[in-house]
């Protein structure tokens, strides 16, 4: 009988799953505030790297094409801490899109 063995794009997959399982359940639980945010933030930007190094096999590729993915993550992190600063502006504006 072979031994069970989890291959290294099965850890990775598996700590996706917790750090998702993680933010879902500090959106529904935690304090909201900067500090919720950030960490949310943080656990988009990391996942990002995860998804980009392990799946999208970027580790190898252009390095120009490596940093555009990586700067694309941070940028949607940065957005994610804009949202939270600017929620409502951002609501009133679309409010007044959609009337």
């Amino acid at each position: 009988m072979k031994a069970f063995v989890i291959t290294n794009a099965e850890r990775i997959w598996l700590l996706l799953l917790a750090l998702t399982a993680a933010g879902a359940w500090l959106g529904e639980t935690g304090e909201r505030g900067w500090a919720l945010t950030l960490t949310v933030a943080c656990l988009i930007a990391f996942k990002g790297r995860l998804v980009i190094d392990h799946y999208m096999e970027m580790r190898d590729a252009s390095p120009t094409i490596r940093r555009l993915l990586y700067a694309f993550v941070v940028v949607v992190a940065v957005l994610v801490l804009l949202s939270h600063r600017f929620g409502d502006v951002l609501a009133r504006a679309t409010a007044q899109l959609i009337a």
